[in-house]
């Protein structure tokens, strides 16, 4: 196989976890030419990517909406004569762009909306993490037995704007930060404000750490009512950093403290510890943090979980229980237990 297409262009968490697929295909074909079609934010965050040799961005919900993108894109394919093409995002979008492309071999998991235009199909194990049930698409080709997992590369540009940043906040001597990522997409993947702030301070208070929330331009408002509920001050990062810069800013966390959401698995994809605070959707999904240093915190006994595989804008019963029920405390015991096990800090 020369010329490999893989194709997706769902969320930002879904793209990172196809980068130990990426690299799979790359290992186990001796190095072949590999573009990946994505998201701009896909794009974004996967430029320093080594193992691709292109990447197309496909911005499906604004610019290239519509037939008139999408037959660009798949001129685009067509043009580029692919030997294969991988897909592990389920549409009916990403199978039909491999059909039209005319690549003659199209692997793809067989709950995909387009699996009639796939050529051979993989069983989707829903037990299995996001990660592993790529990797079995690497495994229908004969590529089996890598240790290969989420990761991220940084440029030389991102890695000079975090030391910059963290050198102009202070925090060169910091001997304990920890980041705070309170936003998601989906509004029934955030926990409590108030729940962020307290154990912001607790991070300050008992384990001497300095707090740094993080979130997109859109999270400034979230972000701001959680410092103004701190005693203790943090750090603000939010809005002062592009996708490009998170890989680099995460890493120097020693310990990151996220919703479920694309920061969380770029934060795991950097080997910083994750505490991973689940409500509206649940690990069982298959998209919790794919590292060892990680722990999730959940309310597990409710019936009402998931409530979908994203989450939603509102809680459909209304109680948001599956938030609302998770303390604080839960959380500080989850921070303390990676601290001891992997920080190697007692207190």
């Amino acid at each position: 196989m020369d010329k490999i297409l893989i194709i997706q262009t769902a969320f930002l968490g879904d793209v990172i976890l196809t980068t130990p697929l990426i690299r799979a295909l790359y290992e186990g074909l001796n190095k072949p030419e590999i573009t990946l079609i994505t998201t701009p934010q896909g794009r974004e965050i996967l430029t320093a990517n080594p193992y691709l040799s292109e990447i197309i961005p496909y911005d499906k919900k604004k610019s290239m909406k519509g037939p008139a993108g999408f037959l660009k894109i798949a001129g685009q394919v067509r043009r580029r004569e692919f030997d294969l093409a991988v897909l592990p995002h389920r549409s009916l979008r990403s199978a039909s762009l491999a059909y039209l492309g005319k690549i003659s071999q199209r692997i793809g998991f067989d709950t995909s909306t387009g699996s009639f235009l796939l050529t051979e199909k993989v069983i989707y194990q829903r037990g299995l993490h996001e990660v592993e049930r790529n990797l079995e698409l690497a495994g229908k080709l004969g590529i089996t037995g890598g240790k290969w997992r989420p990761e991220l590369f940084v440029s030389e540009q991102t890695e000079e704007k975090a030391a910059q940043f963290f050198l102009q906040e202070g925090l060169g001597q910091a001997k304990l930060i920890v980041g705070l990522n309170p936003g998601s997409i989906w509004a029934t993947k955030r926990w409590l404000p108030e729940g962020f702030a307290r154990v912001g301070d607790v991070v300050a208070e008992r384990f001497g750490g300095q707090v740094i929330l993080f979130g997109a331009p859109e999270d400034i408002t979230l972000v701001n009512q959680i410092a103004g509920a701190m005693k203790n001050k943090p750090v603000i990062a939010a809005g002062k950093t592009g996708l490009a810069d998170l890989a680099s800013f995460f890493r120097r966390c020693h310990l990151f403290i996220t919703n479920d959401s694309g920061p969380m698995h770029i934060a795991a994809a950097v080997s910083t510890p994750v505490v991973g605070i689940f409500g509206a959707t649940t690990p069982s999904l298959g998209f919790y943090p794919y590292s060892p240093h990680s722990v999730v915190v959940e309310i597990k006994d409710l019936a009402c979980r998931p409530c979908g595989s994203h989450g939603g804008k509102r809680c459909p019963d209304k109680s948001f229980a599956c938030m609302r029920e998770i303390t604080p405390e839960q959380v500080v015991s989850a921070v303390e237990k990676l601290l001891l096990n992997f920080c190697h800090r007692k207190f």
